[in-house]
């Protein structure tokens, strides 16, 4: 391989990873630019910002490289790499889109932690439809705050195409627009918005007058009031910690708040609840696609009903906000018919709420408690005669009749003004049930033990997990919870029985929050849940829940951040399963979206999978050649997965943009798939030696050797070329790239000085995805080569040559010897040496597909 390069100690350091600057750059170098390499490598693995237009992206890290596309000021590109390249500059590596490439670090800067790629999805959807601008003319300035310098001024009326969609760190949307050739950044507030392309965006027509909110909750501020007959713009749903589904709209020209979507409900004939775990298709049978899955519990609007062919009974239903499909009977337990004339028999649901504190004792035989102020609303439990109950609030229905809120065994619930009397006091002496002597072992951390039965009283001591204790007796409190009066350390107090329940139920975070000591955001921070983090439910307490992290933590969180159904996280493997391809075994987990994975070899036959994953899907099924697979939570809430293979198997691993694929083998050259890249060809010879020897030639006959060796072992073998001709490199690349082959060998041979001299290996883990087999078959190959011909081992090295650097699977570039010493041009000119050369890069391989 030819080198312009100035002496044999550069060779190794054309491009200097920024990790070895502060040790190896001169040390007047070193203490001037601390400051700014810490900076350097905080954005890599990170967001950045572009800060000039038109920058331009590039294959590799110098203007010497091809323009792929270019950029502007605002987009949000993720930092992937860092090369400081032979003219001293400093390059990154960036993912945009679809596309990857380099910038030069002096249009970029870090995009604070506050900017996430899952504020965004209200503006994204709008990317690629024409908006009108609003009721001003309108400033278009080069970033995305007002910050930043006005570039032109945007007259009312104007259709504009939306380019780009940024969240900045005040939360606010901006739109990347062109107007009159320039390109720029204008605040989504000063549009007129119109139904988006990537959410529902569904015109509906409001038939149940109510208020429309901040937040998907009656807690947030009244923003506006939904009158019958008004169409509205619904962009998405969402089910709060009350299983109440909302829809966000807009309401007003750029403004979006939250509604019930009960106000939309204008044609169903009834409710029901779903008993168990259903599908609903598009046609009434099962036969047709899945539209949707339906947790047990929740309620659906109900349309029609259908008995098909088969005799089997079906609903329409309304499953999404605007969307209908069919499900069948058997889904469901009971009907809950809706009165056909709505408006004189529902209550305005909340409408009027009076904050009173009322005691209350049952005056009926049975009392039904519904989930919300009115009979349209699920029964969620019964009371029974002289029952009580202290309500914080009630709240008025369109009769003028009272329903009051109380705290029932199944959470929040209402009761009738007909079914309770309103007593001065309520009895706090529950009946005490004295223990028989049984024992028991706390199975939550950080348990309470509390000198009487409410939560009121004083905390004695807490108990560890696992502490043993002994019951003394048992009492049911006003509020439905069930209090133990237990003997454990040598102290007697009460307990709640969550304390000791195997079966506290689990909700799961909807976005990253923070756990707070008490019911309130002012209280102490105690942890923080991520999305998809599953939480132990202790209790609730006006609108917050006491639960128990995964990291065994304690604290009350706002119940509208936590959902019954765990929500898929843009950043998880999902799906885990295994499949035949090609007649070989893979592992296979599905990505939502696009985004970086790494993985790290801890020791033998184990495999360490990471990349702040919020979730991982194990496979629970038995995969051969695995012995064990372990999914485990580190710091941050983010996922890793480790997977022991047995001594017998061996593993190739590919990340795409889909899915990560996981191929298990047996050991040894049998069955193995090897790209071999013999380098240059054509017009393109390579380094010549003194007597006339071309690099070309010398690579391609020790591939061809190489290859007959191989497939004498029993792999499979393809040449990038098997005849002089010429190759991009991109090319080579993608033989290997839009395979499923194993490993790929660059041939070469090296050239600098007449005294220059040995043999070198040279793999790339700063940007190939596949570093860490990539420096396992590097090690691997360089000892047997080195071994087979004799020559001086110069070792393994990193660099960034691009058939190593855009390489998908574990790859290498091998230098044979130096052409440009007369020596070893003599050795590379030989048929005997490159049969040497041939066989020692075979049984290097052999031994890396044997690790």
């Amino acid at each position: 391989m030819k080198k312009v390069i100035a002496s044999s100690v550069l060779a190794t350091s054309v491009l200097l990873p920024l990790n070895l600057l502060a040790s190896e750059a001169p040390s007047v170098y070193a203490a001037s630019t601390s400051a700014i390499l810490d900076d350097i490598q905080q954005l890599v693995g990170n967001k950045a910002l572009l800060t000039e237009n038109n920058v331009n992206v590039r294959e590799g890290a110098g203007t010497e490289f091809d323009k792929i596309t270019s950029v502007q000021a605002g987009q949000m590109v993720s930092v992937l790499a860092n090369e400081k390249n032979s003219k001293g500059e400093i390059w990154y590596k960036v993912s945009l889109n679809s596309t990857e490439g380099w910038i030069i670090s002096d249009y970029l800067t870090a995009a604070t932690a506050a900017v996430k790629a899952s504020t965004t999805k209200s503006g994204d959807s709008y990317v690629g439809t024409t908006q009108k601008i609003g009721t001003s003319a309108s400033k278009m300035r080069s970033g995305a705050t007002t910050a930043y310098k006005v570039v032109a001024t945007i007259p009312v009326g104007t259709s504009l195409k939306i380019l780009g969609a940024f969240t900045n760190t005040s939360n606010e949307i901006w739109f990347n627009v062109e107007y009159k050739g320039k390109k720029g950044w204008v605040s989504s507030d000063l549009f007129v918005l119109n139904g988006t392309a990537g959410e529902t965006a569904t015109s509906m027509k409001v038939v149940n007058q109510t208020t429309i909110h901040k937040g998907a909750t009656k807690n947030y501020t009244v923003v506006s009031t939904a009158k019958v007959g008004t169409t509205l713009v619904v962009h998405q749903e969402f089910t709060n910690g009350y299983n109440e589904k909302w829809v966000q709209v807009t309401y007003a020209t750029g403004k979006k708040g939250w509604i019930l979507a009960t106000a939309f409900e204008d044609n169903s004939i009834a409710n029901k609840v779903v008993s168990k775990t259903s599908t609903v298709h598009s046609g009434a049978t099962k036969n047709y696609k899945t539209v949707a899955t339906i947790q047990m519990g929740v309620k659906l609007a109900i349309h029609q009903e259908f008995t098909n062919a088969s005799k089997e009974k079906w609903y329409q239903v309304t499953y999404a906000v605007g969307k209908k499909g069919w499900i069948p009977a058997s889904a469901f337990e009971s009907v809950s018919t809706v009165p056909e004339n709505p408006s004189t028999e529902t209550p305005k649901p909340e409408e009027n709420i009076v904050v009173e504190e009322t005691n209350l004792k049952v005056s009926v035989s049975v009392a039904n408690m519904r989930s919300g102020p009115g009979i349209t609303y699920d029964v969620v439990t019964q009371s029974k005669l002289n029952d009580q109950f202290v309500s914080a609030q009630y709240a008025t229905d369109s009769k003028n009749e009272k329903w009051y809120k109380v705290t029932s065994t199944n959470g929040d619930a209402w009761l009738h003004q007909s079914v309770v009397s309103v007593v001065d006091k309520v009895d706090e002496t529950p009946v005490v049930t004295p223990g028989n002597g049984e024992t028991g072992t706390i199975l939550r951390a950080n348990a309470l033990l509390y000198a009487n039965s409410n939560y009121n009283s004083a905390v004695l001591v807490g108990l560890p997990k696992n502490t043993k204790f002994t019951v003394l007796s048992k009492l049911v409190s006003t509020d439905g919870t069930i209090w133990l009066n237990i003997q454990a350390n040598g102290k007697q107090g009460w307990i709640p029985d969550f304390e000791i329940n195997e079966n506290v139920p689990t909700k799961y975070g909807t976005k990253t929050s923070t756990v707070y000591s008490g019911a309130s955001a002012t209280a102490k921070k105690v942890d923080t849940i991520y999305l998809s983090s599953p939480v132990r439910v202790l209790r609730t307490l006006n609108g917050w829940v006491n639960i128990e992290t995964p990291t065994e933590k304690r604290g009350w969180i706002q119940a509208s951040v936590l959902t019954d159904v765990a929500p898929i996280s843009p950043v998880s493997l999902t799906n885990g399963r295994t499949e035949v391809r090609n007649g070989q075994n893979y592992m296979v987990w599905s990505k939502p979206s696009k985004f970086e994975i790494t993985y790290s070899i801890p020791s033998t036959n184990v495999l360490r999978i990471y990349g702040n994953l919020s979730n991982i899907n194990e496979i629970k099924s038995k995969v051969v050649g695995v012995k064990s697979m372990k999914v485990e939570k580190v710091s941050g809430g983010t996922s890793v997965l480790l997977i022991t293979f047995d001594p017998n198997y061996t593993y190739t691993i590919r990340d795409y943009n889909n899915e990560l694929t996981i191929k298990v083998v047996p050991k040894g050259l049998a069955g193995k798939k090897i790209v071999i890249d013999a380098g240059h060809g054509a017009k393109d010879p390579g380094a010549v030696g003194k007597n006339g020897t071309k690099e070309k030639d010398v690579n391609l006959a020790t591939a061809q050797f190489l290859k007959a060796e191989l497939e004498a072992a029993g792999a499979t073998v393809t040449l990038t070329r098997n005849s002089d001709v010429f190759l991009e490199l991109v090319e080579r690349t993608n033989i290997s790239n839009s395979s499923d082959y194993d490993a790929f060998i660059s041939i070469h041979a090296d050239s600098f000085s007449s005294t220059s001299k040995g043999t070198t290996t040279y793999y790339n883990s700063t940007v190939n995805f596949n570093g860490p087999k990539s420096l396992a078959l590097a090690k691997s190959i360089q000892a047997d080569l080195v071994k087979a011909v004799g020559t001086y081992n110069r070792g393994v090295k990193q660099q960034n040559f691009y058939v190593n650097r855009m390489n998908k699977i574990p790859s290498v570039l091998v230098e044979l010897a130096f052409i440009s010493n007369p020596t070893e041009e003599a050795q590379l000119a030989s048929t005997s040496f490159r049969k040497k050369a041939a066989a020692g890069i075979r049984k290097g391989l052999e031994n890396y597909f044997n690790q």
